[in-house]
């Protein structure tokens, strides 16, 4: 369960391993020079937002792109090992098979070897959100594409369960009867 509290949402920007189509993870993978135009975008789009505080992912594609939107917002901005991406396992490095990959067989239960389960993977996440939520203001979450999915899931959001790169998003939470949370982009 994730707080009812709106707040702010972007995956990292591009890198090297986004185009090639590997398994992250873990990796401290740096961003790209597409990656950081994208973040740089995002800065504009998100200036004069309603954003108080911003927590990111510790690995430095995540950071990098939090610290570039920082640039405009001038914001407290906290890391969050809690937000990090999926452990992989030994998939990390490797390239992504032409179907997509453990993408769908991860969330259902096959774990790689070596790699953090799709539960343990929601629970360290929703806690990380939560314990951002629990704090006062309206949050940016700056973090990676798997960690948006059991967000997506349990926000019953409908649309593509995968952000692009550097694509920023406002969730709000269900108002009255609905159940699902609103996802807007910016």
């Amino acid at each position: 369960m994730i707080i009812h509290k709106p707040f702010y949402y972007i995956r990292h920007g591009q890198t090297d391993w986004n185009v090639e189509g590997r398994y992250q993870g873990s990796k401290d993978i740096p961003l790209n020079e597409t990656g950081v135009t994208q973040a740089h975008a995002a800065k504009s789009l998100m200036s004069g937002l309603p954003i108080t505080h911003i927590y990111s992912s510790t690995l430095q594609r995540a950071r990098v792109t939090a610290d570039i939107v920082n640039e405009e917002l001038n914001l407290p901005l906290t890391g969050m090992d809690g937000l990090q991406e999926c452990n992989f396992g030994v998939l990390e490095g490797k390239l992504r098979p032409s179907n997509g990959g453990i993408s769908e067989s991860w969330r259902d239960g096959t774990t790689p070897d070596k790699a953090e389960t799709y539960i343990a993977f929601t629970a360290r996440v929703f806690t990380a959100i939560n314990e951002v939520l629990e704090n006062e203001g309206t949050p940016l979450i700056v973090a990676h594409g798997a960690v948006f999915w059991p967000v997506h899931t349990h926000m019953q959001l409908g649309q593509a369960s995968t952000l692009p790169n550097a694509y920023p998003v406002h969730l709000s939470p269900p108002i009255g009867d609905i159940e699902r949370w609103t996802l807007t982009e910016l």
